[in-house]
């Protein structure tokens, strides 16, 4: 049923024109920025430890509408890309996907770190669209009953299979996947709810970081590119990312320096484009 409610949803959205975009996603905004809710709570306590912007002023409740704004926006666009495939316009795409040719040409698996940052399903497409070998994205499973194969299905649209992390086998899948030379997508900047890697510095905080990234790379001699897709405009988005650590040219990087490199390109991503990430998650020992 959700699946199906999903889908009637994704091709509503799709087709809103650009001016019921806007007044939709400030709409939302504004009731999200307002209501008091667990989402918001988490929201304007990292907003406050991490950018200084108590909630009591206004710059930190301008914030929380644009936040919330960009994300309804994104997830429109990201109808769209569904729906209509091809209609979004990526800059700096084919330089991106010339970095992932020359790994893919070395007949070499590889690892894309992505983050919760402008359109991360769009990010998806941009990967599957990028590599001539088959993708696969790691996933929590959703909380509610049945979302599940929705997000399947969405993410079969944007051209990628799951890997759900609550499995049991998922180490053993990761593993299998990367040795067929298939490529591994994973979002890195949530809090692990187990696989806890080496402890690294995030927004000036320490964090508990993924371990997967780096300990696959090492094991598996797999390259870590960097990717994700920030909106600069109506349909418009800007595809980001590069090489972060490549195991067959740098020798004697630990895990933990590793993880490090993954933190610090997501922490620039948000610096560049901070409205754009999704600030409501429990990331840090103060949540």
């Amino acid at each position: 049923m959700i699946s199906f409610v999903l889908r009637i949803l994704v091709h509503v959205l799709a087709i809103l024109p650009d001016y019921a975009t806007e007044f939709l996603a400030g709409f939302i905004a504004r009731i999200s920025a307002t209501l008091h809710s667990k989402r918001l709570g988490l929201m304007r306590i990292n907003v406050d430890k991490i950018l200084g912007l108590p909630p009591h002023t206004s710059f930190a409740r301008t914030f929380y509408r644009q936040v919330f704004a960009s994300q309804v926006r994104c997830f429109i666009d990201t109808c769209r890309e569904v729906v209509f495939p091809r209609s979004v316009v990526l800059d700096g795409f084919h330089d991106w996907q010339t970095l992932v040719e020359k790994f893919e040409s070395q007949g070499r698996p590889i690892i894309f770190a992505a983050a919760h940052i402008g359109s991360w399903e769009i990010t998806g497409n941009v990967i599957a669209r990028a590599c001539r070998r088959h993708v696969h994205a790691l996933a929590k499973s959703p909380k509610i009953p049945g979302a599940s194969s929705a997000l399947e299905w969405l993410r079969r649209r944007m051209g990628m299979s799951v890997l759900w992390s609550h499995k049991k086998s998922l180490l053993r899948d990761m593993l299998t996947t990367l040795r067929k030379g298939e490529h591994l997508a994973m979002v890195i900047d949530q809090k692990p709810e187990a696989r806890a890697g080496d402890t690294v510095t995030f927004m000036g905080h320490p964090i508990a970081f993924v371990a997967g990234p780096a300990a696959m790379s090492l094991r598996c001699n797999a390259p870590i590119i960097s990717v994700a897709t920030v909106r600069t405009g109506p349909r418009r988005y800007r595809v980001l990312g590069r090489l972060i650590f490549d195991p067959g040219a740098a020798a004697g990087q630990s895990e933990k320096e590793i993880s490090q490199m993954c933190a610090a390109e997501i922490e620039r991503w948000i610096r560049l484009y901070p409205e754009q990430w999704t600030w409501e998650y429990k990331r840090w020992v103060f949540n």
